[in-house]
């Protein structure tokens, strides 16, 4: 071991007396060796380009004998190369650019969508073109909005021969919807004017009912009339219209100029109240109108109560009914639930039904639903609904309503069952409870 030392401080010391062309070809010696043995993978292609060291006849001189360039001639010709080619693309790509935005009137669109803006509002189009694209829509309407009067009616002008297009078009509605908004009132008569001959067209269709609820909402009440009367040889079938039934809501709205709509569902009561967009226009009549308007509507629903219940859309109209309706309807609707309990708590729409009689029931109609519940039929009315999915809510909503004497008939009925009587549901109702003995 000291043999070994003592010879390699020799050697060190024989290369420090040595000139400096010697020291040269030492360094030579070892980079070729740690580049042999330590070479960096190459691809095929990289190695088919890169110059041969075992060329004899045009070798280039590797690494360089000039002592002050040794780190720069150790590299090889690839990974020059390759450091030159990531400088590049790291100064292209990687160093951030400061972002363009575009003022928008909720705060800025992102990088991209500005360009796009740029490249659709740039290109030459008409204004009514560039209404129908997603970008450019969105540079007019803020044009409109934010323009003075020149440059609105300059925008307006070029869209009024386009108006029904655009009102049916995906894009366009919305730059219609808000010229309408944001403009007086004779830009909105003339629109009046150039749609009034297309209003139940546009009343079917996706987009243009938009625009007529629109109109609607911002119209003088003359042109309103004049929209009502143009539509009105077609309520029942807008009624029924996917499209169409929005308008009519809007029509609802007005209250004043919708009174005729009342006899529409009144006469038509047994289909409108069923049908998934009818049940809507019946609840909207109910919620808008005043009761002493809506007495021949309530004379017609209230036969048809119980049969609602059980509906899909009509347990929404039996609901109202229970919360505003009339005195008599909801004794009605009180009766044939506590007749029927047991069924109506275990269906899907009845048992939504159920729960609202008994969140406004009245302490007696409580105490005669416990007493039904509380007979010793079998098997047990309690513990059925207790253990169905829809019953257990009823049963929740119920115990809440009931008084102290009657939560503890109930409690001591519920303690006779053993623990495997209870279902996944009639556990739900056993916590129910404990978290209410807790508070």
């Amino acid at each position: 071991m000291q043999e070994t030392e003592q010879s390699e401080k020799d050697m060190i010391g024989s290369l420090l007396d040595d000139d400096e062309s010697e020291c040269s070809e030492f360094r030579s010696s070892i980079t070729k060796s740690q580049q042999h043995s330590q070479s960096p993978v190459k691809s095929f292609k990289d190695v088919k380009e890169s110059p041969n060291l075992n060329d004899e006849g045009g070798q280039q001189e590797f690494p360089s004998n000039d002592p002050n360039n040794f780190y720069f001639t150790v590299q090889s010709a690839f990974i020059q190369q390759r450091q030159h080619s990531l400088s590049q693309e790291f100064h292209q790509y990687m160093v951030p650019q400061p972002p363009i935005y575009y003022p928008y009137q909720d705060g800025y669109f992102s990088q991209k969508r500005t360009k796009r803006l740029q490249s659709s509002t740039d290109s030459e189009q008409t204004i009514s073109q560039q209404c129908q694209d997603q970008y450019a829509s969105l540079v007019i309407q803020q044009s409109f909005i934010q323009g003075n009067d020149f440059q609105k009616d300059k925008i307006f002008k070029a869209l009024i021969d386009d108006l029904p297009l655009l009102s049916k078009h995906k894009f366009g509605n919305y730059v219609i919807q808000k010229i309408i908004e944001n403009s007086n009132q004779n830009f909105r008569t003339l629109i009046f004017e150039q749609l009034q001959f297309k209003i139940l067209e546009m009343c079917y269709d996706k987009f243009g009912c938009r625009v007529i609820q629109k109109l609607l909402e911002y119209m003088q009440t003359q042109q309103k009339i004049q929209l009502i009367q143009q539509i009105k040889g077609q309520v029942l079938n807008l009624i029924f219209d996917q499209c169409g039934n929005h308008v009519i809501q809007k029509i609802i709205d007005l209250a004043s100029e919708a009174e005729f709509l009342i006899d529409v569902v009144t006469n038509n009561v047994d289909h409108i109240v069923s049908h998934p967009y009818g049940c809507r226009i019946a609840q909207k009549c109910l919620e808008i109108f005043p009761n002493y308007k809506l007495q021949q509507l309530y004379i017609s629903l209230i036969p048809l109560c119980e049969r609602l219940s059980f509906c899909q859309y009509g347990n929404y109209i039996v609901q109202h009914m229970i919360n505003q309706g009339p005195p008599k309807g909801f004794e009605v609707i009180g009766k044939f639930i506590k007749a029927r309990i047991l069924e109506v708590s275990q269906d899907k729409f009845a048992s939504n039904v159920a729960q609202k009689y008994i969140t406004f029931a009245q302490d007696d109609d409580i105490a005669n639903i416990c007493k039904i519940l509380m007979n010793n039929c079998v098997p047990p009315m309690l513990l059925i609904l207790i253990n169905n999915q829809f019953g257990n809510y009823v049963m929740q909503n119920f115990y809440q309503k009931c008084n102290d004497k009657q939560k503890e008939q109930i409690q001591i009925q519920i303690n006779k069952y053993e623990d495997h009587q209870f279902t996944q549901f009639g556990r739900h109702f056993l916590q129910f409870l404990a978290r209410c003995h807790a508070c």
